[in-house]
């Protein structure tokens, strides 16, 4: 691939990159607080229905509403922007944009300075941006998940000793933001305002059931649920699940316990075959030339990065166990 088009495949990838931030930070600027707040008051003092003079057709209230269609591009990132910004709060776009522009960036370096085959150059500076920005979004979520179920044990056995004293649920999670730490200060908060503005409790939790979602918050929300409907002891229904929560955190520990070896052995697998070769490299720099500088070379040198990726591939879906259900 000569240099005329990298450059331009290189162009292209950086406009890419720029339309999705440019969307991105429009976003933004409509989530600020003053943007959500006057969204809000034009949907409360909407105008229904406009009273007609004599003589004079009645206007159409349409005209005066102000809708944005909705595509398919932008159906498809606004749950994965919505998901995003619980997972990661404010910075967890920045690491994510970070994270593939770094990637794109050594993408063009590679496809620069490695002799690597023309049709590698071609996919690398898309293929490797990608997989950073879903690694980085994969490493937030994860964490996200750690942090909320390292707490969420506790803010149960809050509720359980405020409903015990004849404390209402709703107002145990309105005032519960202020006990608690992040991550789950800033989901019960946004529970507690869509109560006071006066959200019903079945649809504050249905909205934060499939923000967060987390199975084990997720029961919550059912026992919550079922008690509204069918009445009970609340206090004794939430006692249990929070032991039973407490018992799925100590099995998901258990399990990266016993997996750790796995996962130890499949990074020292994945790191061999470039340490080996960046030794021959300093070591008898022509002598590994040959899998760069000869056709044969590169592909096999293409068969062995496709055969150790699919390798690694298989070896983490072995050692990995779900335990997030």
């Amino acid at each position: 691939m000569s240099l005329v088009d990298l450059v331009t495949y290189s162009a292209f990838g950086v406009m890419v990159l720029v339309g999705i931030m440019v969307i991105l930070v429009q976003d933004m600027r409509r989530n600020r607080p003053e943007a959500r707040i006057s969204t809000r008051m034009q949907d409360l003092f909407s105008i229904q229905q406009l009273p007609a003079k004599a003589g004079k057709k009645p206007v159409d209230p349409e005209l005066f509403r102000v809708t944005k269609e909705t595509n398919l591009l932008m159906s498809w990132l606004e749950p994965k922007r919505e998901r995003l910004r619980t997972v990661g709060g404010s910075k967890g776009l920045k690491i994510v944009v970070t994270a593939t522009v770094a990637a794109f960036i050594l993408a063009l370096l590679m496809a620069r300075f490695m002799p690597l085959p023309a049709l590698v150059k071609l996919v690398l500076p898309f293929a490797l941006p990608a997989y950073a920005c879903n690694r980085a979004y994969v490493f937030l979520v994860n964490r996200f998940r750690q942090k909320f179920l390292d707490g969420f044990p506790d803010v149960i056995d809050l509720l359980v000793r405020a409903v015990r004293a004849g404390v209402p649920v709703t107002q145990v999670i309105i005032s519960a933001s202020d006990e608690v730490k992040e991550p789950l200060k800033t989901e019960f908060k946004l529970m507690g305002d869509g109560l006071q503005v006066g959200l019903d409790l079945e649809e504050v939790l249905d909205s934060a059931s499939r923000r967060i979602e987390i199975a084990d918050f997720s029961f919550f929300c059912v026992c919550l649920m079922l008690q509204r409907e069918t009445g009970g002891q609340l206090g004794e229904t939430l006692e249990n699940l929070a032991g039973i929560v407490r018992t799925r955190r100590e099995v998901r520990q258990k399990t990266r316990a016993l997996t750790g070896e796995a996962r130890i052995t499949t990074k020292i697998l994945a790191a061999i075959p470039p340490l080996i070769m960046l030794a021959m490299y300093g070591v008898n720099r022509t002598y590994i030339q040959v899998l760069f500088e000869s056709d044969s070379g590169q592909n096999l040198l293409t068969y062995a990065v496709v055969s150790v990726v699919f390798g690694v591939v298989v070896i983490t879906k072995m050692s990995k166990l779900d335990t997030s259900r």
